[in-house]
């Protein structure tokens, strides 16, 4: 904090003597000539940027200023973060254990099925991946699956916000406790050979949908949401909490990391998966994937709330997976558990398209703001 006061102090002394209503940035972008403490996209990076701060970093803020106001400085504010490519800067994410909403997140969360139930290549178990959700769509007069999410407790739904704002159709419903949706009821054989079955699936009602106030439908940051539903019966085996990113499992490392994502996203037969399908994907170092997606046309700017996987072969996630989980194993609560860390946001048009990286919203980065929009 002290290189960011020390920051605003060299800024007032340098600040050229003239004031301007409108300004171009030094990324050549539009904006605002107005004071720092104004500027949400230059607090938001004041607050990542690695301290003290580097004579690069200074020099590249300095380059932001555009005048003063009275005794204080004023800079050009954009009207999208600002990214400062390849200068240093940290992630500081949340620490909400002592949230007042920390209560509402079961611990009985994200437990790995130790039976192997995978009947072959990405098919997944019955019980599996029990915080499976599906999002009901009226299309064409009728109801189709085209987003998914997860259980995070009885009452709340995670998904992308693109999946419920800035839409085409209108969101109607959630289904959780799916696996086969062409089947009434769900049924698989276990290891004598016996016949299981999974509960009939719970539709749910939706009571409330908030996405988060910065979403970016053009950039996709910020691609997150939460939806609130008629309760959930959690007791049964199909319809069960996922972990989110608590305690030491909010810092993960994903260097040289594989994670799972599922879904009933497209499959390489151009058509929704009528089953639950689960792939298994290599993290891709985020410096490493900024500079992929910089470089497409039109380039899109990626930050440090994102995750990118993917882009090594033809496996990836697709339309159809959009606000379902990408999952990491960790240890939470004493146990190693299932960690959703990521949400399936966006990627190439042709899905497993090599070499660009499917990109996820970094779970971990809003879990304050997940906290926040739960309730009783």
């Amino acid at each position: 904090m002290l290189g960011v006061l020390i920051f605003l102090h060299f800024l007032a002394v340098h600040a050229q003597l003239s004031k301007h209503d409108s300004c171009i940035t030094p990324d050549r972008q539009p904006g605002t000539c107005v004071e720092v403490n104004s500027c949400k996209p230059m607090v938001d990076l004041l607050g990542r940027v690695k301290q003290p701060l580097t004579e690069a970093i200074r020099a590249r803020l300095k380059a932001y200023q555009c005048g003063f106001s009275g005794n204080a400085a004023t800079i050009c504010c954009p009207a999208t973060p600002i990214v400062l490519d390849d200068l240093e800067v940290t992630s500081r994410l949340p620490d909400v254990s002592k949230h007042r909403n920390i209560n509402l997140l079961p611990k009985n969360c994200g437990y790995l099925d130790t039976v192997d139930k995978i009947v072959h290549g990405n098919k997944t178990g019955l019980f599996e991946f029990p915080w499976m959700a599906l999002l009901s769509y009226e299309i064409g007069g009728g109801l189709q699956f085209e987003c998914g999410g997860t259980i995070i407790n009885n009452k709340h739904i995670l998904t992308a916000a693109h999946c419920v704002t800035h839409i085409q159709y209108k969101l109607v419903g959630v289904r959780v406790g799916e696996h086969d949706i062409r089947t009434t009821i769900d049924c698989e054989e276990d290891d004598d050979g016996e016949e299981v079955c999974a509960p009939p699936v719970q539709d749910l009602t939706i009571e409330k949908v908030t996405f988060h106030p910065e979403y970016d439908p053009t950039f996709h940051t910020n691609d997150i949401a939460v939806i609130r539903v008629s309760p959930i019966n959690l007791s049964l085996e199909n319809s069960r909490p996922v972990c989110l990113p608590l305690a030491q499992t909010r810092d993960f490392n994903f260097t040289n990391k594989n994670v799972v994502v599922t879904g009933w996203g497209y499959t390489e037969t151009g058509r929704h998966s009528p089953d639950l399908l689960q792939v298994e994907l290599p993290i891709v170092p985020l410096e490493e994937c900024k500079v992929i997606y910089k470089n497409l046309v039109p380039p899109i700017p990626l930050n440090d709330n994102q995750i990118c996987a993917g882009g090594k072969g033809i496996s990836d996630s697709c339309g159809g997976d959009s606000g379902g989980p990408l999952h990491a194993v960790g240890l939470l609560f004493g146990e190693v558990r299932l960690i959703q860390q990521g949400i399936v946001s966006f990627g190439p048009r042709r899905c497993g398209e090599e070499p660009i990286p499917g990109v996820y919203t970094r779970v971990a980065a809003y879990m304050d703001w997940v906290l926040d929009n739960i309730s009783l």
